[in-house]
């Protein structure tokens, strides 16, 4: 199995934080490019230290060129309910585009991490409320604002990605006849991923690369637990820049909360489109 078939494999499947990351570093290895680059958008919430953990371990110390001796790092982005910034894949892209990407190329993985919580209760699993330092809390907090209508700079940021394209996404994951309140946290977690990745190829398709590059960016959604994380790949795109035929393709959910259906296996989690 190639990188990019495990990746794509993992597709809406409840997975271990260490596999996403191995199959984000295989699938990026596939490329064969003699550098590789990294930009992580986390959300700012304490929860999310597995994630960035995991990832860093996985994918940027086998793969990322050296800052020093024994100092490796992905480019990070870290804001209330990991919002892309505008920019900043442009100015990752410099960063990695190291002498032997200009003698060659370059591969950019753009990991956009939002992410929920997960409890698991008599009843079933319960998606958005979680014990934090045994006081009653939630995650993503950010997105529980948007849905809640607070008016805030990041909530206005938010509600303007989730509305692109004339659809209130926010209005469809408040009623409960189109998308079950069960997991109304948890899809909002996938629609906010998506959309921010969608925004992370907007920028890159305006950008002139430094070095030729192929992209992958994966939205992906954590589900932080009392015990091991989880995580969900929502989808990626490939976005290849490395000649003058540039080509882009996507594999993966779609941005409309009201077409996800979620399913167990084995009390696995599964997300699919209709």
């Amino acid at each position: 199995m190639t990188g990019v078939e495990a990746l794509h494999k993992l597709i809406g499947r409840e997975a271990d934080l260490e596999r996403v990351a191995a199959a984000l570093r295989d699938c990026a290895k596939t490329f064969g490019t003699p550098v590789v680059g990294a930009h992580h958008v986390v959300c700012s919430d304490e929860s999310e230290v597995e994630c960035v953990d995991a990832f860093q371990r996985v994918f940027v110390e086998p793969l990322l060129p050296s800052l020093g001796p024994e100092k490796k790092s992905a480019f990070r982005t870290s804001n209330l309910g990991a919002r892309y910034e505008w920019g900043a894949a442009r100015i990752a892209e410099h960063h990695y585009a190291t002498p032997q990407s200009r003698r060659s190329a370059k591969c950019m993985v753009i990991k956009v991490n939002g992410h929920v919580s997960e409890l698991h209760t008599p009843d079933g699993k319960r998606y958005g409320p979680m014990d934090r330092y045994q006081t009653e809390s939630s995650a993503c907090g950010a997105l529980h604002a948007l849905l809640g209508g607070a008016r805030e700079p990041f909530t206005a940021e938010l509600r303007e990605t989730f509305t692109t394209g004339g659809n209130d996404r926010i209005a469809t994951l408040l009623d409960s006849n189109r998308v079950d309140p069960t997991y109304r946290y948890l899809l909002a977690a996938i629609v906010s991923a998506r959309l921010q990745a969608d925004r992370a190829l907007a920028d890159v398709r305006e950008h002139q690369e430094m070095t030729p590059t192929v992209y992958l960016i994966v939205p992906c959604v954590t589900l932080n637990r009392p015990g091991p994380d989880g995580e969900i790949v929502c989808g990626f795109y490939v976005a290849d820049y490395r000649d003058d035929e540039s080509k882009v393709e996507y594999f993966g959910l779609g941005d409309e909360p009201a077409r996800y259906r979620v399913m167990y296996k084995d009390d696995h989690l599964r997300v699919m489109d209709e």
